[in-house]
């Protein structure tokens, strides 16, 4: 069971695995119970900006095809992402959303038959759009961040002193 001490929201988990037998720790059951939240947030990516809601099949053959494409697209996005993000940290705004991958993706592709000069000019406003929209998110992480810190610090929890639940190095 955990509590979230903003929401007040209470969450349960049900496990088979027992800490303690089979080299299980309560560290090891909670790293599995709260990591569910990377793998809904790799779907959610999918279906918004790369069309895996999108489908209109009947087999299973269909789907499994549509389903390697989205994943595929969704990997080379990723790696674009890792490789052209001068900074991990959101609140700098230099790292890209799958949205802007995707976005600049299709800038390119959608102008390849066009002439130099106006590919120029949609790579430039989409550049602008770019920087616009990063800038926009870091602002409102940082506010984000202020506003729980604070939340945080009325509740008498000091936000540097949590601790985080790494798996622990067996070496």
């Amino acid at each position: 069971m955990a509590r979230n001490v903003l929401t007040d929201e209470t969450k349960y988990f049900l496990s088979n695995r027992v800490p303690g037998r089979n080299g299980w720790s309560l560290r090891k059951v909670l790293r599995v119970a709260f990591g569910r939240w990377p793998v809904e947030d790799c779907f959610r990516e999918t279906k918004e900006e790369l069309g895996l809601d999108h489908f209109e099949c009947r087999g299973w053959r269909c789907i499994h095809r549509h389903l390697f494409v989205t994943i595929l697209s969704q990997l080379f996005c990723a790696r674009v992402r890792q490789k052209l993000s001068p900074n991990d940290d959101v609140l700098s705004g230099e790292l890209l959303t799958m949205e802007q991958v995707r976005r600049a993706a299709n800038v390119v592709v959608g102008s390849l038959g066009y002439p130099p000069r106006t590919r120029e000019q949609l790579y430039r406003d989409e550049l602008a759009r770019q920087s616009y929209y990063a800038r926009r998110n870091a602002t409102a992480s940082k506010s984000h961040r202020k506003t729980r810190r604070k939340r945080l610090a009325a509740l008498g929890i000091n936000p540097d002193k949590i601790k985080s639940v790494p798996p622990k190095n067996n070496s």
